[in-house]
């Protein structure tokens, strides 16, 4: 799969994107996600966009997801972690962010030590504890 979504840390959600994702991959992250928001409760996410298709539809779907649940996202999402590794992408994401703002609090950074400090201080800033967890991704260390 193209995109992997793991929530057997909720309430922190892992995301893989990695390689070219189809609309159908988008469509059932968008569902899995739903389950986070479902709950009602607060989370944080870490995504590693290690390889990510530029494709219209999925951007133009993604961004209707988003502004679709910005209101659940603002409330319960603490904050969102994005790696990428290439500077480039970074940049680009810093660059949408700043026309589109994410509906939450976010960090655009190049590794997994920088994502999950981010994200358990965002999550104890919600009172939340995250559990020890190295990076799942063993590309990623």
């Amino acid at each position: 799969m193209a995109i992997t979504l793991d929530l057997s840390h909720v309430p922190l959600a892992l995301t893989r994107f990695d390689g070219d994702q189809s609309l159908d991959e988008v469509e059932q992250y968008i569902e899995h996600m739903s389950e986070i928001h479902a709950r009602r409760q607060p989370y944080v996410g870490i995504v590693w966009m290690r390889r990510y298709a530029r494709n219209t539809a999925h951007n133009e779907r993604i961004g209707r997801w988003i502004k679709d649940t910005e209101e659940s996202t603002r409330r319960y999402c603490l904050g969102v972690a994005m790696i990428s590794q290439s500077t480039g992408f970074r940049f680009a994401l810093a660059a949408i962010f700043l026309i589109r703002p994410m509906p939450c609090p976010y960090l655009v950074c190049g590794t997994w030590s920088e994502a999950i400090a981010y994200a358990r201080a965002q999550a104890g800033r919600g009172g939340i504890q995250l559990p020890e967890l190295a990076s799942p991704w063993p590309e990623l260390a």
